[in-house]
């Protein structure tokens, strides 16, 4: 009877297929892409300092973008009852073989819940992204064990990584283009 719970039990422990989770991750460097084409013309020229604290700055060192996603105007918010969602992307540092983005809401979410904040890594010798924090929570596992500490999920970081797929499938349908958003420097 042991031998049957036993197999049960090892039939249902969740296995990282990893095929389907670097999938992902270059289906969301193609998205991230697609969605500011200036990515692209950055990666190779990366310069490597970081964007985030920096006393003397230049414009070549920061790079945000911004859009709306249901933005179709006043007759779309009449139809839905809801604002456009503001989403900001930040390039926090820049590297000859990988950049660090920043994704995150900035307006129109609902009260009740955070907005999403996700840090993303991009691998331009690999082409692939992969998601490397969400609301703060960092280095988390492929396989989590359940019960955890951190009330992980089984699969939190394939989760993780399917929220970011949705995310940027969401602002690509909308028909939305970056622009790049206004910002100040101190010297």
């Amino acid at each position: 009877m042991s031998e049957i719970i036993d197999k049960a039990s090892e039939r249902s422990r969740y296995r990282v297929n990893l095929a389907d989770y670097m999938a992902t991750c270059d289906a969301n460097y193609i998205r991230l892409l697609t969605l500011i084409p200036a990515l692209e013309s950055e990666r190779a020229g990366g310069s490597g300092k970081l964007a985030v604290n920096q006393q003397n700055c230049d414009l070549d060192d920061i790079k945000e973008w911004e859009f709306l996603i249901g933005s179709r105007g006043r007759k779309n918010q009449e139809n839905t009852g809801r604002p456009p969602i503001r989403v900001k992307v930040s390039r926090l540092e820049a590297f000859a073989y990988t950049s660090t983005l920043e994704i995150q809401v900035q307006s129109g979410f609902p009260a009740w819940s955070p907005a999403p904040v996700i840090v993303v890594r991009m691998y331009h010798d690999a082409n692939t992204a992969e998601p490397i924090s969400f609301q703060g929570h960092r280095q988390i596992p492929a396989r989590c064990a359940v019960p955890n500490v951190g009330m992980y999920h089984q699969d939190e970081k394939r989760q993780i990584n399917e929220f970011l797929a949705e995310w940027l499938r969401l602002c690509l349908s909308s028909g939305i283009s970056a622009r790049t958003a206004d910002f100040l420097c101190t010297e």
